[in-house]
């Protein structure tokens, strides 16, 4: 087997293709379709690392189109610990009863240790292309609030973005926080507003307006703007008022990540 046939053989044994393989090992994406592509001649020593500690296997096994097995080790250079020593000495003072038992204990537990690798890599798979296929809304946001009380001075200010894993009403401009508890029980301090940008709505729809030289979000009477909390009055429109748009809705976490 050729080093690619190596390659495929351990990626269909582990439910990887390219890209999660790429994600997994570290190795680019574009590596791997090179290989497939151009060939795999000038494959380097740093990428055979990471495909042997990624497949924990040996760098012998990639480079040897003899060698078969992936659970290869070769002998030279194979390091052990003080611990491991001393269970390869105990196993060499078995009889043939006991190493028969030893090597039992040992195929079931190392079948048992690779098909739990084995489920690992493919649920980082499954992570991976769930994640792929989720859709991502960049929305324009604000951070300076509307005021829904006593009135919240107006500044220029940059929008953000916010990334929602919802799509956004629609016709929604922008994002926006509310300041205040006069529009309660309809929209609560602290909340995030979707907004369409427009210079008119209709009585009884709730609004973003300028005025006085500040923002409000409130309900558009008959010449007053109003609040939803009882203990608010009516404020009288001054003749600078401006509609700015129309509330659409909360964006809540149920947007977010």
């Amino acid at each position: 087997m050729d080093f690619l046939q190596k390659l495929d053989f351990l990626m269909e044994k582990y439910s990887l293709n390219k890209l999660t393989l790429s994600q997994n090992s570290g190795i680019p994406y574009s590596t791997i379709v090179g290989w497939y592509k151009k060939g795999y001649e000038g494959l380097k020593l740093t990428t055979l690392r990471k495909l042997s500690d990624y497949f924990n296997t040996a760098l012998d096994y990639w480079v040897n189109e003899d060698e078969l097995d992936p659970n290869y080790w070769k002998a030279d250079g194979f390091i052990v610990n003080g611990a491991e020593m001393g269970h390869i000495q105990k196993y060499r003072l078995l009889d043939p009863y006991g190493k028969e038992a030893v090597d039992g204990v040992l195929d079931v537990e190392s079948r048992r240790c690779e098909a739990a690798r084995a489920a690992i890599i493919q649920e980082q798979r499954r992570q991976m292309e769930a994640a792929e296929d989720k859709i991502i809304y960049i929305f324009p946001g604000y951070s300076t609030p509307m005021s829904a009380g006593t009135g919240q001075p107006a500044g220029e200010e940059y929008p953000e973005n916010y990334r929602l894993v919802k799509e956004p009403p629609r016709g929604a401009s922008y994002i926006a926080p509310v300041s205040g508890d006069s529009m309660e029980p309809t929209y609560q301090d602290g909340d995030l507003l979707f907004i369409r940008a427009q210079e008119q709505i209709g009585p009884g729809q709730i609004g973003v307006f300028f005025m006085d030289g500040q923002q409000w979000v409130k309900e558009l009477g008959d010449g007053v703007l109003l609040s939803h909390n009882p203990e608010y009055e009516p404020r009288l429109m001054t003749d600078d008022i401006r509609c700015q748009g129309l509330v659409l809705g909360v964006c809540d976490e149920s947007y977010f990540e």
